[in-house]
Order: C-alpha cells, then sequence, then structure tokens
C-alpha cells in the first residue's frame, strides 16, 4: 500500500478522484477498525468503491475471493487492469456460504456502507499465518510485486472511471467470472450464464434422448445397462468417500489431522490415490460380474453417456439455485459432448 500510494504520488497521470489509503487496527478483534471507519468518519459518505487487501497466507497469487455485490463494472475493472489475473467466482461462493470460518473487512463495508469493492488475499502456505513462523523474511518478494502490480493497475483504472461517480446505477446482478491460468479472465453476467448453462443442458438432453429413443429391442438392453451402471458409479462414489473419511479419521487418531495444510500436494497423492483405487476397483468388480459379454467400447459409451446424465443433472440444479459456479458442470458436460460429436464425425468420414 505504501509502495503504490508512493507510485501514485510522484506520476503525473492526473486522476479523476481521490483514493483513501486506510491502514486498519484491531481487525482480528471484531473488525473495530473498519467498523469505526465507516459508521463515523466523515469521508465514509465520499467513498464509491475499495479495494480490500487481505492475507490467509504469506505468499503466492493474490485471489480475487469476493466482489460486489452486483456490480460487474468493478469485476469488469479488474479484467482490464489487472495485469497478473488469478480471480474465482467459486472462491467467492465457497466464502460467502460460511463453510469457512472468517471474516474480512468486505463485510463490514458492504453491509453497513452499502459499497461495493474488491476483496483480495494471499492464500498460499496458510499453515505459518497467525502462527511464530509468520516472519517477514518468509514473505516473498515476487509476490508483493505480483500485488502491487495488479492493485496499482486497477486503482489507476478506477481513478480514472466515469463509472465511479454513480456507481449505484451499475448494480445488475452477479458476475460468472474465472482466470484461465493466469493468463486473462472470462467474465460475464449471471443472466447470461444461465442461458449457457440451460442451452448445454438442452444438447444433452437432445444427445441422451436419441439413445433413449432407440429401437425397442435394443433400448431395453441398452436402459438396462444405462442404469445399472448409474448405481455402479453412485456406489463408486460412496464407497470412495467413505475409505477417504476413514484415512481422515486414521490421520487424525495418529495426531496428524492438520498434515493435508502444510503437505498439501502430499494429501492430494494420498486421499486421491485411495479415492482413485476404490473407483476401479468397484469398476472392475463390475466389468467382471455384470457386464461379462459387453464390449470395451460400448461400456466407454454407457458410462460416457452416465456421466454426462450425471452433470446435466448438477449443472440443471446448480443453475436454478443460481449458483454463479455452475459454469465447472458446463464445461465437464459441453467439452466432452463437442469431443464426442467431433470424435464421431471424424469416424464417419473415415468409414465413407
Amino acid at each position: 500500500m505504501l509502495e503504490v500510494l508512493h507510485t501514485l504520488s510522484t506520476s503525473s497521470e492526473a486522476l479523476h478522484h481521490a483514493i483513501i489509503f486506510l491502514f486498519n487496527g484491531a481487525e482480528e478483534n471484531v473488525l473495530q477498525a473498519s467498523h469505526g471507519f465507516i459508521t463515523q468518519h466523515p469521508w465514509a459518505n465520499l467513498i464509491r468503491a475499495f479495494i480490500n487487501l487481505e492475507a490467509a497466507g504469506v505468499g503466492g497469487k493474490e485471489l480475487v475471493f469476493q466482489t460486489g455485490p452486483e456490480n460487474p463494472w468493478l469485476v469488469q475493472a479488474y479484467v482490464s487492469a489487472a495485469k497478473h489475473p488469478f480471480a474465482s467466482v467459486v472462491a467467492q461462493e465457497v466464502f460467502q456460504s460460511g463453510i469457512i470460518p472468517s471474516d474480512t473487512d468486505f463485510r463490514i463495508y458492504r453491509d453497513f456502507g452499502n459499497i461495493p469493492g474488491i476483496d483480495l488475499a494471499f492464500i498460499e502456505n496458510g499453515y505459518i499465518y497467525h502462527t511464530k513462523y509468520d516472519t517477514a523474511d518468509r514473505i516473498l518478494t515476487d509476490s508483493i510485486q505480483r500485488a502491487g502490480d495488479n492493485i496499482l493497475g486497477v486503482l489507476k483504472y478506477l481513478a480514472t472511471s466515469d463509472m465511479l461517480v454513480s456507481s449505484s446505477k451499475y448494480r445488475h446482478g452477479n458476475m460468472v467470472f474465472f482466470d484461465v491460468l493466469g493468463l486473462f479472465v472470462i467474465a460475464y453476467p449471471s443472466r447470461v450464464g444461465s442461458i449457457i448453462n440451460y442451452m448445454v443442458v438442452m444438447a444433452a438432453v437432445f444427445y441422451l434422448g436419441k439413445k433413449f429413443l432407440q429401437p425397442k429391442h435394443k433400448m431395453a438392453n441398452y436402459m438396462k445397462d444405462f442404469f445399472c451402471g448409474l448405481g455402479i458409479t453412485l456406489i463408486s462414489w460412496f464407497t470412495s468417500l467413505v475409505t477417504v473419511l476413514i484415512i481422515a479419521v486414521f490421520v487424525s487418531l495418529i495426531g496428524q489431522s492438520l498434515s493435508w495444510y502444510n503437505h498439501f500436494y502430499v494429501s492430494v497423492c494420498l486421499y486421491g490415490t485411495a479415492a482413485l483405487a476404490k473407483i476401479i476397483f468397484i469398476h472392475t468388480l463390475a466389468k467382471r460380474f455384470y457386464y461379462v459379454n459387453a464390449s470395451d467400447q460400448y461400456l466407454g459409451e454407457v458410462f460416457f453417456d452416465i456421466s454426462l446424465f450425471v452433470h446435466c443433472g448438477s449443472l440443471t440444479a446448480f443453475t436454478y439455485r443460481g449458483f454463479c459456479s455452475a459454469f465447472i458442470s458446463a464445461v465437464w458436460v459441453a467439452f466432452p459432448l463437442l469431443t464426442k460429436l467431433c470424435v464421431h464425425k471424424d469416424f464417419k468420414r473415415h468409414d465413407v
């Protein structure tokens, strides 16, 4: 913040709006400083938007995990101005669901000041954060540089924006947003996302409908194999969950309950391998004792359709509930469906 302040104060570029740099204290004591400022300071009524800087770690990329509320132009400001974008509406919905027992000044400015903003936080090496090991030498300078580049760019964009004067006019719904490998951010209104999602659902329904409308003698076997496969899939997921929970209980009993926090990739391998092994085991049993005479190509078709059906169901449910993160299910349906269509066309071309 000090470096951004120094850069702006020595720049010859004219800003259209004033910028307040607020260094809060008493944050861990129920966010008293931010509450005091936004409810009592004479400048509070002049603020049209804010950028809140947080930390839940001591390095890595600073993640945009909250925006708005309902001010999509703020997301567009970040998309246009951030040099190294790292943002996800999934993080926003997870955090605002209350699953993570934490809070930030964002809520204070939003609820008590009715001000839209952007919430960013460092999230890497969280096991060090707020411990005796949280020392200055562990702060990575490249992380600070990256954050500074992003914040300076977004600040300049906002300070020269015409929307800032009457930001309340631009409150028209939420945004779906996510970065692609940190290179750029894709962002679009949630209402557009709902239309896209339902179009994807209709395409999947049309594809599956053609399978269910086969000649009667073919459809009977296919339907039987489809629903049995669906049951096998659900059983494999359930048994994988139970296996992972058993391992988690064992890890807790040996006194390593938070080992996943400071050995994240080891934990992913441990739990991921256990879940994958259980899924493979269940499907191997099913192939050996139920799908005895079925060809691999036929089984591939059936379980592809099952996967499409399950993700299509989750996409419909999430979209209906208004979750912006439903775009993940849309990707899991749309891209396999497009790939299937391209492969099918390629095979038909070779047959001709």
